[in-house]
C-alpha cells in the first residue's frame, strides 16, 4: 500500500475536500504509486502555461479549474524507479483507479461531485483518440 509524500499531501490540501477523498483512497488501492504534481495554481502560473501551450484557458478570461480555491482540479504523475513518470499506460491506468474509486464514493454519498479524467473529456471511454486535447495528469471535479 502506498501513501502521499509531505509534498504530495501539501498540495493536495490546496484542493476540493471530494478531490482529497478520492485521492486519498485511490492511493490506498493502487498498484502503481503516484503523487501530487498541482493543486491550487496561481493567476500567473496558469498564464504561463497557457502561452506555453500546455493549456487551453488563460486564467484570465477563462479559468481553469486549477484557479478556484479551493482547487477543483489535481494534476497526478506516476512514481517508480524512483522518479516521476507522465507516460500513458501508468497515468491511463491511474485513471481507472481514480474514476472507479470517485464513482463507489460518489454512489455511497460520500462526495458530491464527479470525475473527469484529461485523457477523457467526453466521458465516452473512448481514451486519447477523441479529444482534442491531451491532458492525461490532469483530474477534475464537475
Amino acid at each position: 500500500m502506498f501513501k502521499f509524500g509531505r509534498t504530495s499531501k501539501s498540495r493536495l490540501r490546496t484542493c476540493h475536500t471530494d478531490l482529497q477523498t478520492i485521492m486519498n483512497e485511490a492511493i490506498k488501492i493502487s498498484d502503481v504509486d503516484f503523487g501530487i504534481a498541482e493543486g491550487h495554481r496561481s493567476l500567473e502560473k496558469q498564464l504561463q502555461y497557457y502561452n506555453e501551450g500546455k493549456s487551453k484557458l488563460d486564467g484570465i478570461n477563462k479559468k481553469s479549474k486549477h484557479n478556484y480555491s479551493p482547487s477543483m482540479a489535481v494534476d497526478i504523475y506516476a512514481y517508480f524507479n524512483n522518479k516521476a513518470s507522465w507516460d500513458n499506460e501508468h497515468l491511463s491506468y491511474l485513471a481507472g483507479i481514480i474514476h472507479a474509486v470517485s464513482e463507489t464514493l460518489f454512489e455511497q454519498k460520500i462526495i458530491t461531485h464527479k470525475i473527469r479524467w484529461g485523457g477523457n473529456w467526453d466521458r465516452d471511454g473512448v481514451i486519447l483518440n477523441d479529444q482534442s486535447f491531451d491532458d492525461r495528469p490532469h483530474f477534475e471535479l464537475f
